[in-house]
């Protein structure tokens, strides 16, 4: 019985590869050389360095991707065309054996690449980030085995080299743009953000935003990888079922598979977009909106040093209840004032550092009414035409992601509550600025939910 997989087989297609891809003088100069002359293009052209590093650092994952889905997908064409790939299925060689030789080599290269696109971009061009450049190295490769996997599946829908670097807007493109490159994922619509979630390199961009943000390996980080992973094998068992050893077209069932990929994605897309246009035309959602409630401020009633004082954050106050003293310094004694709760509250923020001096008027502290608290969601001022007092809205709080509460439209402030001077850009016009025009939401079921000032939550508010 033949093995799945022979070593010393796969070394050779591996050897083989490599050896091809080094005698191609051209390709190694795309793959080791133009991601580094583009990174440090990039880096000129920004001036702030906080803005080169959140570019630079995605596209360590977006270059091997791109390069290794084009270069894979014109080189397993070659084979295709040229009978190789038929010569070679007709000797012992298994299709795993050719794949993992294909994995091999290009992941050998991928490393290549990454290892010196790192080194410029941390050593040459002052990249930081919190985590390991090691980190970015590893899931700067797992990108590019994820490019090579996706790359040997379109090379059997192209038959030549132009149909296969016809598959870059199609396959590549879309999850540059949704990945999160250009706008950050939770500014787009929810319909594209549902979408970039269906795509494979938008895993590998939140997994170097995870690096950005921590040296920790989270559990978010490997998620990703893991998704990488999965995606890249599924690519790759769909691309050994287009390998075949003999000429001719591919078995019928073959073919049905294959076309059903398309078709399950244009279904995928109708669906998306249909639920986008209901939710348009029944909802004004928004998600900038937060958990408020009538601010009660502790004043300080007179000037001196702060005595005794009892609210702290989190403590309950009751109104006129003393919480505080401020001894008053001066004359031939010195009397002290109490400093009382203006109303019922829980203490929210304690500014308040006992034995410091503090003028007449100064905040100590800031208590809300946590049994009162509303909504105040900022909507658009080109959605506000859609938004009715008394209408129901449907509240979904970041802490409780399984959990609606339902409220219902208490106020329309007549203002905005954006920026009122547009931004000048550099030809000295003006531009104009959407504004959000605040409204207020009363929650008519708690459901026993703790909720606190400044709870970030998602509304949809039903239209007529």
């Amino acid at each position: 019985m033949t093995a799945l997989i022979s070593p010393r087989i796969t070394a050779a297609t591996a050897r083989r590869v490599l050896t091809q891809l080094g005698g191609d003088h051209r390709t190694v100069a795309m793959l080791l050389i133009v991601p580094s002359v583009l990174l440090v293009l990039i880096n000129r052209m920004y001036d702030s360095k906080p803005d080169f590093d959140r570019v630079a650092l995605l596209l360590l994952g977006i270059f091997p991707f791109t390069l290794m889905f084009l270069i894979t997908s014109v080189a397993m064409l070659r084979e295709r065309t040229g009978g190789t790939l038929e010569r070679l299925l007709t000797t012992p060689m298994s299709k795993l054996d050719l794949l993992l030789g294909y994995g091999i080599a290009f992941a050998v290269a991928a490393t290549a690449q990454a290892g010196l696109t790192c080194a410029t971009a941390y050593w040459l061009l002052d990249l930081y980030t919190p985590g390991s450049p090691l980190v970015v190295v590893g899931i700067a490769i797992c990108s590019a085995v994820l490019g090579m996997a996706l790359g040997l599946l379109s090379s059997a829908f192209a038959t030549s080299e132009f149909q296969a670097v016809q598959f870059m807007p199609a396959v590549v493109m879309p999850q540059v743009l949704l990945g999160g490159l250009f706008v950050p994922r939770e500014q787009m619509a929810d319909w594209l953000r549902t979408l970039s979630g269906a795509l494979p390199l938008t895993y590998a961009i939140e997994a170097l935003k995870e690096v950005k943000k921590t040296a920790l390996m989270t559990d978010e980080l490997i998620g990703d990888v893991a998704v990488i992973l999965i995606a890249g094998l599924i690519a790759l068992t769909l691309a050994a079922s287009t390998l075949r050893r003999r000429a001719g077209p591919l078995p019928p069932s073959t073919r049905r598979a294959l076309r059903a990929i398309p078709a399950a994605a244009l279904v995928i897309a109708g669906v998306v977009a249909a639920n986008y246009v209901l939710q348009t035309r029944a909802y004004v959602s928004t998600d900038n909106a937060q958990i408020d409630g009538d601010k009660i401020s502790v004043l300080a009633p007179a000037g001196g040093t702060l005595r005794a004082w009892d609210a702290t954050q989190g403590s309950t106050v009751r109104k006129n209840q003393v919480i505080g003293r401020i001894e008053m310094s001066g004359g031939f004694g010195q009397a002290q004032r109490p400093i009382r709760a203006p109303s019922d509250g829980t203490v929210a923020r304690d500014n308040v550092v006992e034995g410091a001096v503090v003028m007449a008027g100064t905040e100590l502290a800031v208590a809300y009414n946590l049994t009162d608290v509303v909504v105040t969601a900022r909507v658009e001022e080109t959605d506000i035409d859609g938004v009715r007092l008394g209408r129901q809205v449907d509240i979904s709080v970041d802490a409780y992601p399984d959990i609606t509460l339902i409220g219902y439209v208490r106020e329309i402030r007549y203002g905005t509550d954006g920026v009122f001077t547009a931004q000048a850009n550099t030809t000295a016009n003006f531009q104009r600025l959407t504004q959000v025009i605040p409204v207020k939401i009363t929650i008519t079921d708690r459901k026993n939910l703790t909720l606190v000032p400044g709870m970030n939550v998602i509304v949809k508010i039903h239209k007529d």
